[in-house]
């Protein structure tokens, strides 16, 4: 196309050539350029010619220009289709080559990919016959180690030499140490030479200060006792410590271990087992020992548990969930626990490359259980049915690479009503249609339970709540229904399985389970407070769980507590929980005693005390000295949040609840400690009488009339209706003396003996009209006078101090006392100060208030608040001041 636009070109160019020449030859050009003008005819007819050979070139020019001008055109376009054509080209040239790059990349990438993978594959059987390798190397030195140890220790001499039962033995007893019935604290023995009797100290410590925190499923049956080494008797000071601290290397590098054995009370339970919790010298972390039991024939009724420390420290034996474990190999096979036969895990062969170990742990749920949780609480747990023990699995990883099996047990389903055949026969069946007394009663059984029941699968979270976990599966595996096959590739923490009606959800489902778990973590127990008959002031303080709650009230009596007891009711508790007991009352305790104990299942819970009264003046009405006996924990309590502390909780606005950790009283238990028997009385000692005025008739005026009065006080005293025999007593106490005191002393009594409701100024004023004194009339007219004067003054500024508080509690007085101010005349100035010197909004109200009065005087009254609160529209503080002024 270039090639052809080019020849077009070129013709165009010799055409224009051609053109110009012509215009050359015929001398044309100046013709061209010269204006046309008035010419002759002659010279007209001549230039005729020459203007028709110009119009012919002008034609020729202007169809030459025009076909240029098309040319020209054309080639325009082509040039521009050229260029999109060769971008067209450069832009596949590039997605080629692109494309190409890729294509080698990819390649590459696949050559890099499968020579990883190689190398893997070349690791893995390295890493696989490396293992291997160590495996074997192990296994040889294991057998080899064993082989010398059979070699060393394979003589009866050297077996009888390492039997801890043929080294000497320790015993140590404290006095009054012991939480249950042992005559010891701890037994130790080690190789002989290793230490003495004396080398050790051992002394038992309580547990709130030995630092031992219990799981949730564990049980404290023993003392706690700490061994340490004794401090030399000829060394004080650092000597003491090098002492010390040579005992413990020797104890440490022993040849063989020290065997400790504790004294215990674990009742039989196949679902847990005894460890020993240690403590080292020197160490504050608690670490877990084997342990296991142990018997000697110097006590053979007590129950021991033995353990093989490496040093001396702190020592507690625990109940704990039993602890089974296994290994899985690469041919799978079937694991059955210990706990419950009926639990077992499968894994098909494969499931693992190499021999892997676990642990199960199987804490058992009992019918009982479940029938008391859904007695306490009806509202969440009414659905439950049946529950399976709590599974507890730890491999080393949480994800398998394939699928095991977990026969889980659950109780099938009970509750399913079956009419059983009535054994009457036909002939004696009554006509109506009574139920035999083995039937189902109506209200039995629901609907929902006829139709069946549902199962429920539920994990532990790491946050401790029971969720429904669709992360495994379970399908029965029996027509019963009572063994459950869990498959699942995910070991959760536990996970648990329910039985509940076929109504019940997820949700509620969860509800339950968290529940019944919070339920079998907790102890169900009762106070008794218990005294001595011998010594009312000698009581025992009780926590007892319920089911021991017989042979705890035996045990006391046995003890000699034998009178009424105090019970409370049932309560919940936890292991090792801390009750701290108060008291309230008359009473308290005699003696510094501890009244902050934990709380164990297996060990004594209780105090011994001797109690007082706290006043023996006090409880008159009562024949005996009366107290409580309160019972606390701690633990989360539900508050409420307000807007305004400062406010009332009536005017506060409630923000809603949060959980604080504070003190919860469990129980409250009355303690009655007898009276004594009455003192013989003591001579009497005439005190002084001082008159507590009551009103206008006071202990002044009763002297001013003492001392204005003649013998006319006889007569006086019989118009007072004082009696003859206390007038001649008085007479009697006032021989030789004069008329004055005796005077006082009948006016006394008489104010003492008159009923409060009684008008003592008018049966005054009366009696003395009778006697003919009007004089002492007015002197007693004029005391009232001023009395109610006084008095109608007090009550107005007390009424004023009411109608202050209840203006600063009103919101109108914390965003209006401005206003308020403003309308009792109260300066500016004074209000500044005030703002100036309080900040907290009622105070400013109050002393604002303050500052009226101060200011007004005796014009302040009640009535100028109510017109303010009027004037300001305050309909509501006006209401309130008008009923406080009325009552």
């Amino acid at each position: 196309m270039s090639k052809a636009l080019e020849i077009t070109m070129n013709s165009l160019s010799k055409l224009n050539k051609r053109i110009i020449n012509k215009i050359e030859e015929e001398h044309l050009q100046t013709w061209l350029s010269t204006p046309i003008t008035s010419q002759d005819a002659s010279e007209q007819s001549k230039s005729r010619d020459l203007m028709a050979k110009a119009a012919e070139l002008r034609e020729a020019v202007a169809a030459s220009e025009l076909q240029f001008a098309a040319v020209t055109k054309l080639c325009a376009e082509m040039e521009v289709n050229t260029a999109e054509a060769q971008q067209m080209a450069v832009n596949a040239r590039i997605a080629a080559e692109e494309a190409a790059r890729k294509v080698e990349e990819a390649e590459k990438a696949a050559r890099e990919k499968a020579r990883v993978e190689e190398e893997k594959r070349q690791k893995a059987k390295e890493l696989e016959k490396r293992q291997q390798e160590e495996e074997r190397i192990r296994l040889e030195k294991e057998a080899k180690r064993k082989a010398e140890m059979a070699e060393l220790k394979g003589t009866p001499e050297e077996q009888e030499r390492i039997n801890p039962a043929n080294w000497p033995t320790y015993t140590y007893r404290l006095q009054n140490a012991n939480d249950f019935d042992a005559s010891y604290s701890c037994i130790i023995r080690a190789l002989p030479g290793v230490l003495a009797q004396d080398d050790v100290t051992v002394t038992k410590v309580h547990q709130l200060e030995s630092q031992l925190q219990l799981e949730n499923n564990d049980e404290l049956i023993s003392n706690i006792i700490q061994l340490k080494p004794s401090l030399s008797s000829d060394g004080d000071g650092d000597d003491a410590s090098i002492s010390s601290r040579s005992l413990e290397n020797i104890v440490a590098s022993s040849e063989e271990p020290l065997s400790v054995l504790l004294p215990h009370c674990a009742p039989r339970n196949t679902s847990k087992e005894i460890i020993v919790l240690w403590k080292p010298l020197h160490s504050l972390t608690w670490q877990a020992i084997d342990a296991k039991d142990c018997n000697i024939e110097s006590v053979k009724d007590a129950k021991l548990v033995e353990c093989r420390p490496t040093g001396l420290g702190v020592f507690a034996a625990v109940h704990r969930l039993k602890t089974d474990k296994f290994a899985f190999t690469k041919k799978g096979g079937k694991v059955f626990s210990t706990v419950d036969g009926r639990l077992c895990v499968q894994c098909r062969p494969g499931a693992f490359r190499v021999n892997t170990p676990f642990s199960m742990q199987i804490q058992p749920v009992e019918l009982a259980s479940v029938s008391d949780v859904k007695v306490r609480f009806p509202d969440e747990c009414s659905d439950l049915i049946s529950s399976s023990p709590i599974v507890s699995l730890q491999f080393p990883s949480s994800k398998l690479n394939r699928p095991i099996s977990i026969i889980t047990p659950i109780p099938a389903n009970s509750a399913k009503p079956k009419r059983p055949v009535t054994a009457v026969p036909e002939k004696e069946k009554p006509k109506s249609s009574s139920r035999p007394a083995s039937a189902f009663g109506l209200g039995s059984y629901s609907k929902e339970e006829e139709e069946g029941d549902n199962l429920h699968l539920l994990a532990l979270t790491n946050n401790g709540y029971w969720i429904v976990t669709d992360e495994m599966e379970y399908t029965p595996q029996n027509k019963k229904g009572d063994l459950i096959s869990v498959n699942t590739t995910v070991i959760p923490n536990k996970y648990w399985l329910l039985r509940t009606k076929a109504s019940t959800s997820s949700t509620k489902a969860e509800l339950i389970a968290n529940t019944l778990y919070d339920y079998l973590h907790k102890r169900v127990v009762q106070f008794i407070i218990k005294q001595k008959g011998d010594d009312p002031t000698d009581i025992v303080l009780v926590c007892t769980p319920t089911l021991k709650f017989d042979r705890t009230v035996r045990r006391l009596e046995d003890e000699g507590y034998s009178e009424a007891m105090k019970l409370s009711p049932e309560v919940f508790v936890r292991e090792g929980q801390k009750i701290e007991i108060k008291f309230r009352g008359n009473l308290q305790p005699d003696e510094d005693v501890d009244l902050v104990l934990p709380y164990n299942s297996h060990l004594k819970t209780q105090v011994n005390m001797y109690i007082a009264e706290i006043d023996k003046y006090a409880q008159k009405s009562f024949s005996s000295y009366r107290g409580f006996a309160q019972f606390y924990v701690e633990g989360l309590v539900t508050r409420e949040i307000y807007e305004d502390n400062d406010k009332k909780r009536g005017d506060r606005k409630s923000l809603g609840t949060e959980e604080v950790w504070d003190t919860i009283m469990l129980s409250e238990l009355l303690i009655s400690l007898p009276k004594p028997e009455p003192e013989a009385p003591k001579p009497l000692k005439k005190a002084k009488i001082n008159l507590v005025s009551e009103g206008p008739i006071d202990d002044n005026l009763l002297k001013q009339l003492s001392g204005d009065l003649g013998d006319e006080w006889k007569m006086l005293a019989t118009h007072l209706n004082v009696k003859k025999t206390r007038i001649q007593s008085i007479m009697r106490n006032h021989v030789n003396c004069e008329n004055e005191p005796a005077i006082y002393e009948m006016l006394l009594t008489w104010v003492k003996r008159v009923p409060r409701s009684l008008d003592k100024v008018k049966v005054l004023c009366d009696a003395l009209r009778a006697v003919g004194r009007l004089d002492l009339v007015e002197d007693v007219r004029d005391k009232e006078y001023d009395y109610k004067e006084l008095r109608a003054e007090q009550l107005k500024e007390n009424l004023l101090k009411v109608i202050f508080v209840k203006i600063a509690q009103h919101p109108a007085g914390l965003t209006r006392y401005g206003e308020i101010a403003a309308v009792l005349k109260v300066s500016d100035e004074e209000l500044r100060n005030i703002e100036n010197e309080y900040s907290n909004g009622r105070e400013r109200c109050i002393k604002m208030l303050e500052s009226w009065r101060n200011e007004a005087g005796e014009s302040a009254s009640p009535n100028t608040l109510l017109r303010a609160a009027k004037y300001l529209r305050l309909t509501d503080l006006a209401g309130e001041i008008r009923r406080m002024i009325t009552y």
